[in-house]
């Protein structure tokens, strides 16, 4: 319900800005947008290897991701992009009973191992990682197809994906395979198919020209 409240009022702001007139000399413009939570949290939290070899399993949850951006348009084609992007996460951990299961090799060497119940409630609780995400990124837009009043493009960068709690700094790439906007004048809309720190999927928002 969230992405589509967010689209219908970026078609909003497009159907207002379809009437004005663009001055070609406002190269600035400012973004805003959201979408589905980004790239690198679904590879987050703990490996499966890990999980079971030590009992636990790991609830997620990841606010839908949310991008400023400031866009310098270099000329007819290309565009410089300076996004920041936050996402707020939250990864809580649970952990099963179990018992130590014993024995004795062929070759008479004992040995044990630990056997989880997951099917058990859990004995406690943890959370893990709770904040929020923040990913500077910096990206090139090549439009590659002009209208008065739109424009198809598709971009490419790298950011840097900063987990303030783990001091860890991670590069991450930024890829948009095909974007649109739509509004000739100060006011317009957006909306990308977004596979990066920004977003992983659908990505709307507004943006406004000066």
């Amino acid at each position: 319900m969230h992405r589509i409240t967010v689209m219908l009022a970026a078609l909003l702001v497009c159907a207002s800005a379809y009437a004005q007139h663009f001055d070609p000399a406002h190269r600035h413009s400012v973004e805003v947008s959201t979408g589905v939570p980004p790239l690198q949290t679904s590879v987050f939290g703990s490996s499966l290897s890990a999980r079971m070899g030590r009992g636990f399993t790991e609830d997620k949850i990841f606010c839908p991701t949310f991008n400023i951006a400031y866009t310098f348009a270099m000329g007819e084609r290309w565009d410089l992009n300076v996004i920041v992007n936050g996402c707020g996460a939250f990864v809580r951990r649970s952990y099963y009973p179990y018992t130590t299961v014993t024995g004795v090799t062929d070759d008479g060497y004992e040995y044990s191992y630990k056997e989880f119940n997951f099917k058990a409630d859990p004995e406690s609780t943890e959370t893990t990682y709770s904040g929020t995400m923040y990913t500077p990124m910096v990206a090139f837009r090549w439009k590659w197809l002009r209208r008065d009043n739109m424009r198809l493009y598709s971009s490419f960068g790298l950011g840097c994906l900063v987990l303030g709690n783990f001091g860890l700094f991670i590069p991450t790439p930024y890829l948009t395979p095909v974007g649109i906007n739509f509004g000739a004048g100060h006011f317009y809309g957006l909306a990308e198919l977004n596979l990066s720190c920004a977003s992983t999927g659908l990505l709307a928002g507004v943006g406004y020209r000066f």
